[in-house]
């Protein structure tokens, strides 16, 4: 893992627990074409906004906005 794909960890386990957030990391990275060790600052964004959706359907969209902005953040 990089800086990067932790730090996003670091946002999504402590709500989604480890198993699931490793999976859905692991699904949107590939999505995207790249790995959680290839995640840059450029492709947070991207990965952040792919997450929206899943973790919408998964505990509402208020949770997922707060998730995905956490996410974002990180770059700053």
């Amino acid at each position: 893992m990089t800086e990067y794909s932790d730090r996003i960890m670091g946002v999504l386990e402590p709500k989604i627990g480890r198993a699931l957030a490793q999976s859905v990391l692991r699904i949107k990275c590939k999505k995207l074409g790249i790995t959680p060790e290839n995640i840059t600052a450029d492709t947070v964004p991207v990965l952040a906004d792919d997450l929206y959706e899943p973790l919408r359907i998964f505990a509402g969209e208020d949770f997922a906005k707060s998730l995905t902005m956490q996410i974002k953040a990180i770059t700053a």
